[in-house]
């Protein structure tokens, strides 16, 4: 046995990688148990009944007498985004802790990486941008999987909603990719109004023949 093996509980409370061990798979226990959580209450939400939803978390998220699929899916990108961060925040605590352990003093370290993170922020701001612009888009119902929309840098029906890009089809197959950052508008013609543009065969055949 080696001599920096613990030999007795006294020894183990200290050991430094057996607390790291400790902690990592604490972390992962709180990840896994989380995110079951939410997936829990992402069904629960979707199955829901009316007189069954949350009153504050419908106002939020769901506006009334939305269709269930698009309901579903809407509900479904949150849950995934609420994942998402519990996994971040699970990983940041975790490394803090990690770090304690092996000695670093955390508060000088996260002093001098000030300048990076703020460097990193910088470049990073139009990701965060359109990140942020995606869960606004989700929250306020814009737009869903199906609607033919017009995010003025391009037409076409919507196939998938990220929450950085959004992806749509016009007429001619051609597939566009939109950064949600993007889109300063939009014009969703499933929503009302007088509903789809006329293809150009159809608006030409509308025109008044001028020869007669």
């Amino acid at each position: 046995m080696p001599d920096w093996f613990p030999t007795n509980v006294a020894d183990v409370v200290v050991f430094a990688p057996l607390r790291i061990a400790f902690l990592i798979i604490v972390a992962l226990v709180i990840r896994y148990v989380a995110h079951r959580l939410i997936d829990r209450s992402v069904r629960k939400s979707i199955n829901a009944t009316p007189k069954q939803r949350n009153r504050a978390i419908e106002a939020l998220t769901v506006p009334a007498r939305l269709p269930a699929e698009r309901r579903a899916q809407r509900i479904q990108a949150l849950g995934s985004l609420t994942k998402s961060v519990t996994t971040v925040v699970i990983l940041v605590i975790t490394v803090i802790m990690i770090l304690t352990e092996l000695g670093f003093n955390v508060t000088t370290i996260i002093a001098g990486t000030s300048l990076i993170g703020v460097t990193l922020a910088f470049g990073l701001q139009n990701i965060v941008k359109d990140f942020l612009s995606g869960v606004f888009m989700l929250i306020e119902d814009q737009l869903g999987v199906g609607d033919f929309v017009d995010l003025e840098k391009a037409s076409g029906t919507v196939e998938e909603i990220g929450l950085r890009v959004t992806q749509l089809r016009d007429d001619d197959g051609t597939v566009w990719y939109v950064r949600n950052g993007e889109v300063l508008r939009v014009g969703n013609y499933s929503q009302g109004g007088p509903g789809r543009p006329p293809e150009p065969a159809e608006a030409e055949a509308d025109q008044p023949d001028e020869a007669t």
